[in-house]
């Protein structure tokens, strides 16, 4: 019978295959006593992950194998270092190490072959998806003693902990297995969302609402990891505190903490942490600005229609995020002026004469001028109306003097030396239009226009 349902399953588009596990879901979920429910489901499972299969040969070879074994958690996965672990969430990083161990200490043999048969060239993804689901069947069980004792021995604990690659990741590592033991309910529920969730799909009564709250009140224990799976899909992590209102069908963060549904709310604080922890953390300019929109975002919403202070433990969250913000702002904000000064001083010229343009000192001062311009918006829930308002009105200035100086100059300024020149200008021209607007922008470009011209004019005569 399973051949014959793979054969039918295998004809279906992607959005049929989805209705029938709803359906299935549905069904079993209504307590449907029908034996055959878990086998087709279990098919359908298997069908739907053929598209992570499909996606393998654009991947190394030589990660293939790596790459399906950990493929039923990779929607729980997150690049950052959260100031503490998150259950639900699990550190990329630690999958190498992990994988390391799974080779090293638990099925060295098992982990050997199936890698020297991966890397065959003539082996299709499909197979390495099933080495690696082979592997997941037979390590799982020695995991889960190994993970056992670590719960009742802290000498045991000491040991797996420094095993895998420390304290974090041996709580990955657990998240990891709680994934993989609740693939077959888990998977299901993926299929079921829609691949973008917006609040519209939390309101109540919506088919998206009723379902995450059926598999919720089904698997109360394993709460967070359905947050976690529904964080991953939302277009803005604020909505999870409108999906957490609504299934414990109050607005008090109170109530919300003390309900079955307290992890959705939980989920949304971690990422105001992810948020926090990115910009605080070296990013390039546009992932920093993409984490501090997101972070006032959400933050507004928590301001506007929750009670914080009701629950405890998350306003102490939110209130260190805060902190950590505001003392970068406030030193990104100190900077500014003194950034601008140096990105628009005139280039030096290399050998070949073309200037040696500083592009992370330019950077620097482009991060000023736009945390300055975000700060309108968000100045006040980061506390940071003072250093904003002081800044502000050294950037105008420094903008202005530095600007009109380099134009002035930009008509004089020896051939030789020119390029250099219009660097400098371009780069303060930039800046004026970020932090003045862009007719201001336009006006200076007039200029730039100009004095190019009245040294065309001056060369002619002279000639």
């Amino acid at each position: 019978m399973s051949v014959k349902i793979r054969s039918y399953l295998d004809a279906l588009s992607v959005q049929a295959l989805r209705t029938l596990m709803r359906g299935l879901e549905n069904a079993r979920a209504r307590g449907t006593d029908d034996p055959h429910i878990d086998l087709i489901l279990d098919a359908c499972i298997a069908a739907s992950r053929r598209g992570e299969v499909d996606r393998l040969p654009r991947q190394p070879r030589r990660d293939w194998l790596q790459r399906m074994f950990f493929a039923p958690i990779a929607d729980l996965l997150v690049d950052e270092n959260l100031p503490h672990k998150e259950r639900g969430r699990i550190t990329r990083a630690s999958l190498p190490l992990i994988w390391t161990w799974l080779q090293r200490d638990v099925a060295p043999e098992a982990f050997a072959s199936a890698g020297e048969r991966a890397l065959r060239l003539e082996v299709e993804p499909e197979e390495v998806a099933t080495l690696a689901e082979d592997l997941r069947d037979l390590v799982m069980p020695r995991i889960d003693e190994e993970i056992a004792a670590a719960r009742v021995d802290d000498r045991a604990r000491q040991r797996l902990a420094m095993q895998v690659g420390g304290e974090r990741a041996l709580r990955d590592l657990a998240d990891m297995m709680e994934a993989f033991h609740g693939i077959s309910w888990l998977d299901p529920l993926r299929e079921s969302l829609p691949e973008r969730l917006t609040v519209w799909d939390f309101k109540p009564g919506s088919p998206s609402l009723r379902r995450i709250k059926a598999v919720t009140d089904r698997k109360r224990d394993h709460a967070i990891m359905i947050a976690a799976v529904v964080l991953r899909r939302v277009e803005a992590p604020e909505a999870l505190l409108l999906l957490a209102s609504n299934l414990a069908e109050t607005p008090s963060l109170r109530k919300i903490a003390a309900s079955p549904y307290a992890a959705f709310a939980e989920m949304a604080f971690s990422e105001a942490e992810r948020f926090a922890a990115i910009v605080c953390g070296g990013f390039s300019n546009t992932v920093l600005f993409e984490a501090l929109g997101g972070y006032h975002a959400l933050v507004k919403t928590l301001d506007r229609q929750f009670e914080l202070e009701e629950a405890p433990e998350w306003h102490r969250r939110i209130a260190a995020t805060r902190r950590s913000l505001s003392r970068f702002i406030t030193g990104e904000l100190e900077a500014a002026a003194s950034n601008i000064r140096r990105a628009l001083a005139v280039p030096q010229l290399d050998g070949d004469g073309q200037p040696q343009i500083d592009t992370p000192t330019i950077e620097e001062a482009k991060r000023g001028v736009l945390l300055l311009s975000r700060m309108r918006d968000a100045a006040e829930s980061l506390a940071a109306n003072e250093i904003t308002a002081r800044t502000r009105q050294a950037l105008d200035q420094t903008l202005e003097i530095k600007t009109r100086a380099l134009l002035g100059a930009l008509a004089d300024s020896p051939e030789a030396r020119l390029s250099a020149h219009l660097a400098a200008v371009d780069t303060a021209i930039c800046l004026c239009e970020t932090h003045f607007g862009k007719d201001y922008a336009d006006l200076l470009r007039r200029s730039r226009k100009a004095a190019l011209s009245s040294r065309t004019q001056e060369t002619r005569a002279t000639g």
